[in-house]
């Protein structure tokens, strides 16, 4: 009889461990990965801002050299690949995130990851005062 009772107890330890264990894990690995993504939004970010800029000298370069209205095709043009290359970038993102952690993810459009990205810069001047 005690030594059913030690059995039993062993076991149930065990699966009490593996529990625990694999929900720490679990734990762990979702902050890992909501991490990753907070970067990636950054750089993300980061990519946009450089990208305007290149944009903008372009255009104004193509303003000394054109007309206006060859400006004006350039920008429609730079603005139709810039909306092309958003809504690429998110499906990527979308298509590429862990299944597990999906739950965390909560970005279905550009502007979602925009806020995200807001959202994370205002925590982080927050932390810094």
């Amino acid at each position: 009889m005690n030594f059913a009772l030690l059995v039993i107890g062993f076991f149930i330890g065990y699966i009490i461990k593996t529990f625990l264990t694999f929900k720490e894990d679990y734990n762990s690995t979702a902050h890992f990965v909501n991490k990753v993504t907070f970067q990636s939004l950054k750089l993300l970010g980061s990519v946009v801002n450089r990208m305007a800029y290149l944009d903008q000298l372009y255009l104004k370069t193509m303003e000394k050299l054109t007309d206006k209205e060859s400006v004006k095709i350039y920008r429609n043009q730079l603005d139709d690949e810039f909306d092309i290359w958003k809504k690429e970038t998110i499906k990527v993102f979308q298509e590429n995130y862990p299944e597990d952690y999906e739950w965390q993810l909560e970005l279905n459009e550009w502007k979602d990851a925009m806020n995200m990205l807001t959202d994370i810069y205002k925590e982080e001047k927050y932390a810094q005062k």
